[in-house]
């Protein structure tokens, strides 16, 4: 019975075509690790939340600010994506900075660890036959070698991978009001 109340809307980097106070929930998977400027897309996502909305994402961050190990690079390299991660700090400055409060980082990186490896063995064994047959061995060597870049760089915790939860304020926070 959601059907008119929920909607999905695929958009540009940059301002967002919605007015202030559209939507209850901002939700993204997947997909604000490829914005760089994490401070300018949540301010934007407050200015679309209503009070009280929540803004909820799952995505690829990194452990830290400065230069991508090698390995790390090797990882995006293979990835082909351009990414502008950021790390845990930098998003809850980001959106501590447009006013969210309730802001809840969590990492996902010790069950993605387990996942990841459980994927590359499978890719590599008993799914590789079936899955060159339907996709073809380039695409599915591609993805062995991704997985392969990948697990060095979740084990050091480098590659986080993350739940993102903060919520707008009911109120604005009246920092001009004095007793």
């Amino acid at each position: 019975g959601l059907q008119h109340r929920i909607g999905l809307a695929r958009v540009a980097p940059g301002p967002l075509p919605f007015g202030p106070a559209s939507f209850d929930i901002v939700f993204s998977k997947d997909s604000i690790v490829h914005i760089p400027d994490k401070h300018a897309l949540m301010a934007e996502v407050a200015r679309i939340l209503r009070p009280g909305g929540w803004f909820i994402a799952s995505d690829w961050l990194i452990g830290h600010d400065n230069t991508p190990s090698p390995e790390m690079q090797a990882y995006i390299a293979a990835e082909g994506l351009e990414f502008g991660m950021a790390s845990p700090a930098r998003y809850a400055d980001a959106l501590a900075q447009a006013g969210f409060e309730d802001i809840s980082l969590t990492s996902r990186n010790a069950w993605y660890q387990q996942t990841a490896a459980r994927e590359l063995n499978q890719m590599r064994g008993p799914l590789y036959a079936a899955a060159t047959a339907q996709l073809g061995a380039a695409f599915v060597d591609h993805n062995i070698e991704i997985w392969t870049r990948m697990l060095p760089v979740l084990e050091s915790g480098e590659h986080c991978p993350t739940h993102i939860h903060a919520r707008k304020p009911l109120q604005p926070k009246d920092e001009d009001h004095h007793a």
